[in-house]
Parts: structure tokens; C-alpha cells; sequence
């Protein structure tokens, strides 16, 4: 089935009959199209009848491939590419090389390995899909348990640089997806290692922009579950963007463009780039259809007066965030942060443009009565209630005391201290090329914070209730600003 826009996907039609799948007992869906040189519309998917782990043969999920030549009026029968297993998981991403070759990078259960179950490989055509050739290599590496169907390198994607080479990007459950790269149009590949993207078990997608650039989606997150949002909803909870000019050496945005705001999960992204430049992104995880302006993930700076609520915060798992009126300036707002209910955090965060420098400002006020609250910064999300120090933390203590943290964990007590009832101005500026950063209240400095936890640059504020019970007093933002150096 399709369905169609000609609006660059503001709206579609009803959906329309391709073509029919053989009667062959495996239950069919779909994955990515591609539309190649030659005006030929390819679509991909899985066969999928069982999975039995260890069992090579019971477990069996095919790789299934239609094309049209005449602009999707009529469709050859579909084929069932090789790629030298009997079971691949999601297909993400296809793609054609400026020589014409195209390839699908797909991952395999490879049943002979005890770890590293999961192997990606590569088929590929010559003859714009008409016949399709088995991988020639496969990617592997040891990550996850022993004995783990999940283990290993899965669902990979890829693209073309401008250098001929082909860039992979394979998931895995070490906290990073992996990258390997082929000098040989996706036949052999380098050792695999870790790529700069944070991410657990999931895909992500990556598009060749027409200006040139890259972009790119995945799940920026952790892997940690609290109350009711499980581990598997919580390194799927937001989809994040960045765009490089430069073939990947350095990336600008790490945007949220989609988040839960309960159960579920924002996973599994395919995407285009429609007719107008923005890009049409599906998530297979969540069922959404997005558009994303890709000048969006350029911008160097978060202005947030609350006027919206707190539509750019999470407060995943957590309570006690919230837009209130300002307590002295009742036609406006604030952001105030309690611990409501003692058996649940209060905190939120928020994801700002990515940058290894930048400067941090907000106004803060305590209500008496306050019993803490942590400030930190991270390169990733977390369900903003865990206790995470991130790079450069600080907190304020009951007594209004600024602290921060020392290299053996403790907390050190800074000459700053904030009156209850009083607006103070707080400044973070850090750099993580120096692995430093300066705090100052009311103009003045009061602490240099050194990086502890390394990371080549900062994309999230993640603020805590600290509160060993329930708080209601708790403290307001007013204000907030970021802008970064890139």
C-alpha cells in the first residue's frame, strides 16, 4: 500500500495497491524506498515467519525487494535478495553509489558466534536491482551478553561520502552505534569502532541532503528506567538530529525532533527530503509522521520566558516541573521545581543546541523553605529523575550554598549563596576543550568547575530536586538563555 502527497507531505491521499505479496506463509512489512538514477522506485522489506534462538531453522525473516521502472504503475515480482543467513531484523536504509551499484545494509543472525550474534552485511546489485549479489564480508564486534539474540552488530545504515568511501553505522548495546567504512564500494570493511553517537539497540537513518550535507537521526539516550518508563522506553524516548557540512567530521544541532511524554517509544526513523527542502521523517517506532526544517538544527541559541509552558522540557518519570506565574510579575512566567510526592522525583531537562563551549544564564529564586536542587550538563538524555552528575554540576543546598563537585566525589562548598525570596542571576560558561567551566551569581565568580565526566561537547541542562523528602517550596527559573561557540 502507498499514499501519496503533493504538498511536500503537509497532507496525503488515500492509500493505494502496488502490487501483492506471494502466498508464502510469512507475514510481510515494509522498509525503505529508493528512488535510483536510472527513475527506478525500489521498496524493501522483511518476510518474516518465526525466530527460535540458536535455531537456524526455525528462525527465518527474508529480505524482500519490488521495483518499478514506469513510476510505480506496474511492479516486477518481488525478489528475496541473498545475504548468506536465514534471518535479518529491520531493514533501515537503502542506497545507490554515484557508480550506480546499490546497497542494502541489513543485519544477520549468525548463529555460530556466542557473542557478537548479530552480524551486518551488505547485498548488492549491479543492474539497478533487477539481479542481487550476496555480502562478500560481514561486520561484526563482541558487544552485549553471551548468549544474547540482541548482541552484536545490528540494523546498520549508510551513506556515500564524497570520497568514494561508504560510511556504516550499526547499532549495538554498548551505549554507541559503531562505524566501519569500505574502500570498496560496501564489499570488504575497515575494523569496526566506536562512532561519536551515543545511542542503545537503536537505528537510526541517514540522508544525503541536496545542498550536500549530511543528516542524520538516532535515539540520543540512555538506557535507564525509572517508575513506569522501562529501560526499552527509556533509550527510545527522544529522536534527535544533527547536519554536518563536512562529511561528518563535525555535527551541528543534536535537536530533539520528537519525545515521549509517557509510555511508548520515538524509534526506527526513515526519511526524505521533500520538494520544498524539508525532511519528511517516519518513525516506525511511535507511528509519526514529521516534517524538520534541517536550518533548524543550525541555530546557536535557546531563549525560554516559559510563555509556552514547558513545551521544550522533559519531565519523563518525574513531577513537581511546571509554568506558573512569576511570584513578582504575575503577566508572566516561570518555571518552578518542587518535590511534590516523596516516592517521586521532581526534575526536568532540556535539550539545547549542541557545542564543546557555550554560556548558560538564568534567573533563579528560592521559595523558603527549599531543600536543593542539582544543575549539570550532558551530551545525551536521561530520564531527567536519575541522578546523573554530567559534565560541570552544581547544586544549591537547603541553605541557599552553591557547591560544587570535587575529583574524589565530594561536594566543595563555593563563596556563593543565594537568599530565599531573591532573584539571583546565575552564569554557566563552560568548555570542553579546556574541560572547564566558570560559575558566577550576581556578576561575580564563584566557582571553576572542572569536567570530570568527558564529552566533546553539550547538548542538555538537567535540573533535580535534591530534597530528601517531599519539598514544596522548591525554586523558579526565570528567563533561561543558551548560546554556543561552534
Amino acid at each position: 500500500m502507498a499514499r501519496y502527497s503533493t504538498d511536500n507531505g503537509l497532507t496525503w491521499g488515500e492509500p493505494t495497491t502496488l502490487f501483492t505479496f506471494p502466498a508464502d506463509g510469512g507475514d510481510f512489512s515494509s522498509g525503505p524506498a529508493l528512488v535510483t538514477q536510472a527513475g527506478t522506485i525500489h521498496l524493501f522489506g522483511l518476510d518474516y515467519y518465526d525466530f527460535a534462538f540458536r535455531d537456524d531453522v526455525k528462525s527465518r525473516s527474508l529480505l524482500w525487494h519490488a521495483r518499478s521502472t514506469d513510476g510505480g504503475k506496474t511492479w516486477a515480482a518481488v525478489q528475496r535478495p541473498p545475504f548468506g543467513f536465514n534471518y535479518t531484523g529491520s531493514v533501515n536504509g537503502a542506497l545507490q553509489l554515484k557508480s550506480g551499484r546499490i546497497l542494502v545494509p541489513i543485519s544477520a543472525m549468525d548463529f555460530s558466534r556466542r557473542i557478537g550474534v548479530g552480524v551486518s552485511v551488505v547485498p548488492y546489485s549491479d543492474d539497478d536491482g533487477a539481479t542481487w549479489q550476496s555480502p562478500v564480508e560481514k561486520v561484526t564486534f563482541n558487544t552485549g551478553a553471551a548468549d544474547w539474540y540482541e548482541s552484536g552488530a545490528h540494523e546498520p545504515v549508510a551513506v556515500e561520502l564524497r570520497d568514494g568511501r561508504v560510511w556504516m553505522l550499526p547499532r549495538a548495546q554498548d551505549g554507541y552505534q559503531w562505524e566501519a567504512f569500505s574502500n570498496d564500494a560496501g564489499v570488504h570493511w575497515s575494523p569496526p569502532q566506536h562512532s561519536r553517537f551515543m545511542s542503545n539497540q537503536s537505528a537510526m537513518a541517514v540522508l544525503r541532503l541536496r545542498d550536500g550535507r549530511l543528516l542524520l537521526f538516532w535515539n540520543n539516550c540512555g538506557a535507564e528506567g525509572l517508575g513506569k518508563i522501562s529501560w526499552g522506553e527509556a533509550e527510545r524516548a527522544i529522536m534527535a538530529a544533527a547536519v554536518s557540512a563536512d562529511e561528518g567530521k563535525t555535527w551541528m544541532g543534536y535537536r530533539e525532533v520528537a519525545r515521549l511524554i509517557g509510555n511508548g517509544q520515538v524509534s526506527y526513523p526513515y526519511a526524505t527530503q521533500a520538494p520544498d527542502g524539508h525532511v519528511i521523517l517516519f518513525l516506525g517506532g511511535g507511528n509519526q509522521l514529521l516534517k524538520v526544517n534541517p536550518e533548524f538544527l543550525t541555530r546557536q541559541t535557546l531563549k525560554d520566558d516559559f510563555s509556552q509552558g514547558l513545551g521544550r522540557w522533559s519531565t519523563l518519570a518525574a513531577a513537581g516541573a511546571e509554568a506558573v506565574p512569576d511570584p513578582d510579575r504575575p503577566e508572566a512566567r516561570v518555571l518552578r521545581l518542587r518535590r511534590p510526592q516523596a516516592d517521586m522525583p521532581g526534575a526536568a531537562c532540556l535539550n539545547f543546541p549542541f557545542a564543546n563551549s557555550g554560556r548558560l544564564s538564568a534567573t533563579v529564586r528560592l521559595d523558603a523553605g527549599f531543600q536543593g536542587a542539582q544543575f549539570a550538563l550532558t551530551d545525551h538524555y536521561d530520564l531527567p529523575g536519575l541522578a546523573r552528575d554530567g559534565s560541570f554540576p552544581f547544586r544549591i543546598t537547603a541553605k541557599g550554598a552553591v557547591e560544587i563537585i570535587g575529583s574524589g566525589g565530594t561536594w566543595l562548598e563555593t563563596p556563593g549563596v543565594l537568599k530565599a525570596g531573591q532573584w539571583h542571576e546565575m552564569v554557566l560558561a563552560w568548555d570542553c576543550d579546556a574541560r572547564r567551566a566558570v560559575l558566577t551569581l550576581d556578576g561575580t565568580e564563584v566557582a571553576r568547575i572542572e569536567q570530570f565526566v568527558c564529552a566533546k561537547g553539550l547538548c542538555y541542562l538537567r535540573l533535580r530536586s535534591i530534597a530528601p523528602a517531599a519539598d514544596e517550596a522548591g525554586l523558579y527559573l526565570r528567563g533561561l538563555e543558551v548560546s554556543v561557540q561552534l
